[in-house]
């Protein structure tokens, strides 16, 4: 059997993570035919670092030289780049978040159906074994919900706020669960720091669901945790780190490999043996969340972070 032929374009930190999963995982299965990077020096060097062929430019990349296609650049150019190769009827795995406007967003699915090519986004939570096991646990309404997530990214390289970046893996559960029809949003942050890298969101759902939700980019200890409470009483607790889901303080599963259950699915795509699990409208509506908190942002301070993304793009 031939192998599937896939690219990587942004082979720099998640992008070595989904070449390091296919060449463990799926090598019998798929040949990572090239990559593709910001420039022609920063892809040669990174090509050769990796033992792996290169493209020089987007134009190179079609139906006759690839099967699918892994985008892992900066969210900022997720719509520039996807919607290129969508239109030229190739699979595409694009990161989280799809877009970093609903209009992007649109722009994706448009394309993807002009295409006729799969769309899957890399929402991994949706393959985190401990989040599948908590949506088969859930018998009961929903009553609180608390999450944290941190990254040591402080810098923010990634063009996007934490919003965008972190708490979006965990919006992406609420969404699962609750949907994306807030009666409240408040959004608040630490007055040392900038809403790039932190934020504080409580949100409130007509049937009374809470939420509070933290995200900080900050050279500390990771930590990536939930707590779940439903109307019972009962409480799950999952830590994101481990992969592990606990009820009432026991543990019922841990352990796993998200990125190589994304992977499969993305493979499963390509051969037309299954349909994306986080679809490009599903990513869309968790960006339209992401969207509704960060409109919380003061207007001033909201004005410098757009300028900040807009930067980003023209490099």
């Amino acid at each position: 059997m031939d192998k599937y032929r896939i690219a990587i374009i942004g082979c720099n930190n998640m992008g070595k993570k989904h070449l390091a999963v296919l060449r463990e995982y799926f090598s019998k299965e798929v040949e990572v035919v090239g990559i593709l990077n910001s420039s022609p020096e920063s892809t040669e060097k990174r090509a050769k670092e990796l033992s792996l062929s290169w493209f020089k430019s987007l134009e190179e990349i079609t139906t006759e030289t690839v099967d699918g296609v892994i985008v892992s650049t900066p969210a900022v150019t997720h719509a520039s780049i996807g919607k290129e190769l969508l239109k030229r009827g190739i699979p595409c795995l694009i990161e989280k978040p799809l877009g970093t406007t609903q209009k992007e967003c649109e722009q994706l699915i448009k394309a993807g159906r002009e295409g006729n090519a799969p769309l899957l986004v890399g929402h991994l939570t949706s393959f985190d074994p401990a989040v599948i096991r908590l949506k088969q646990e859930l018998k009961y309404p929903i009553k609180k919900i608390r999450g944290i997530r941190t990254s040591r990214n402080a810098e923010n390289k990634t063009g996007i706020s934490a919003v965008q970046e972190l708490m979006i893996h965990d919006l992406a559960i609420i969404y699962s669960l609750l949907g994306n029809h807030l009666s409240k949003t408040e959004l608040t942050k630490d007055e040392t720091k900038d809403w790039e890298n932190h934020a504080v969101a409580k949100l409130e759902y007509a049937d009374g669901a809470e939420i509070e939700l933290e995200a900080l980019r900050e050279n500390i200890d990771v930590r990536r945790e939930m707590d779940i409470e439903d109307v019972k009483g009962n409480h799950y607790h999952l830590n994101f780190m481990k992969q592990s889901l606990a009820k009432n303080g026991k543990e019922l599963t841990s352990g796993g490999n998200c990125l190589a259950n994304e992977l499969a699915n993305f493979i499963g795509c390509i051969n037309k043996t299954e349909e994306p699990k986080v679809s490009g409208e599903e990513a869309k509506e968790i960006l339209d969340l992401c969207l509704k908190i960060e409109s919380k942002i003061p207007e001033k301070e909201l004005q410098r972070y757009f300028l900040q993304q807009q930067n980003q793009k023209s490099l």
